[in-house]
């Protein structure tokens, strides 16, 4: 890394002190992760030995003594749960190496108790063995920036079906994580739309921030445009019903266990099973969540939906060579979708 080089001594030396509380660093390690000459790093931590608690951890591996260090934020152990919970799923679901959220989850981790910090720590540093995207990271910083500085951004966007990239004009509203992924959005107004559209952040392709400033309207109200999301999908349409009926056992015990929209509904049937029913901005969204629940439940409505999961399950059964018919078999063969998927 070269990040050290772009400091100055000031931001050095505050980033050493960060990294020393975390655990402990070699001369030549902190060097190599801050990019500069082992001299340099052996005069930081001399330096640094002044004013914080040092202890040799082991010979030549030294860090900062938390027991004597004085935290500037308190946690009691349920507080630094419902703070650990969060970070420890953002650092499953990172699949590069963004020193963004490892700094965030380190600084994190100095407040909270063991053994949450080790645990944290150790998937920090699983984190910075992925792959490197240095293009992904610029884009998501500058993005960022646009959005606190209220600048507007040109970006480069391929959505998902388009065969070339559009080139819009974005006011960065809000950056809103997806609910059921490690991907995150812009919700933004494109001057291509004319309207609030969500961009997903994996997809701009290229960003460049312009000096034109703009004003979020008074009327933005991100809790009124997201309430009927099933994840960041949402439009000015009436919300659609989606009702699915789950099996009895283990399916509808797991349906109840979890909020997993706000409107939902669930009514218990005679038979063991219940019907989950909740108001969908777009119920394309919710296809992937379905498809895992198997044959475990059925889609009840809206009928696009309906259809849409019964020619996945035809196409699934061809995939593994079923032949696919709505009559009985006549050769005491199993090759109706009732046999393939259990009647």
């Amino acid at each position: 890394m070269s990040k050290g080089r772009g400091l100055s001594r000031a931001e050095r030396l505050n980033e050493m002190k960060r990294l020393y509380v975390q655990r402990a660093f070699s001369d030549i390690e902190m060097a190599e992760r801050l990019g500069i000459d082992r001299s340099t790093a052996y005069r930081d931590r001399i330096a640094l030995e002044q004013e914080y608690p040092f202890i040799e951890e082991e010979p030549s591996r030294y860090r900062i003594d938390r027991t004597r260090l004085i935290s500037e934020v308190r946690l009691n152990p349920y507080e630094a749960l419902f703070l650990y919970l969060p970070a420890r799923r953002m650092l499953r679901q990172t699949h590069v190496a963004n020193l963004h959220v490892v700094h965030a989850v380190e600084k994190l981790a100095a407040c909270l108790q063991q053994p949450m910090t080790e645990r944290l720590l150790q998937l920090t540093t699983a984190v910075l063995k992925q792959q490197k995207q240095p293009q992904r990271l610029s884009i998501l910083e500058q993005i960022t920036m646009a959005w606190l500085r209220q600048k507007k951004a040109r970006i480069t966007y391929r959505a998902l079906r388009a065969r070339r990239p559009l080139i819009h004009t974005i006011s960065p509203y809000l950056i809103e994580p997806a609910l059921w992924s490690d991907s995150v959005y812009v919700i933004a107004y494109s001057d291509v739309a004319r309207d609030i559209v969500p961009f997903k952040l994996e997809r701009i392709e290229d960003v460049v921030t312009t000096l034109e400033t703009f004003e979020i309207p008074e009327d933005f109200d991100e809790q009124q445009l997201l309430r009927h999301t099933w994840g960041i999908w949402f439009g000015d349409d009436e919300p659609v019903t989606v009702r699915l009926r789950f099996k009895p056992g283990e399916a509808t015990q797991r349906v109840k266990e979890t909020i997993w929209h706000p409107s939902q509904q669930i009514t218990l049937l005679e038979d063991g099973g219940c019907e989950w029913q909740a108001q969908v901005a777009d119920w394309r969204e919710m296809v992937p969540w379905v498809r895992g629940w198997g044959a475990a439940v059925e889609v009840l409505e809206p009928v696009e939906f309906r259809e849409t999961l019964i020619g996945e399950s035809r196409a699934l059964a061809e995939r593994y060579g079923w032949h696919v018919s709505s009559a009985p078999s006549t050769t005491g063969e199993s090759t109706t979708l009732r046999d393939f998927f259990g009647g």
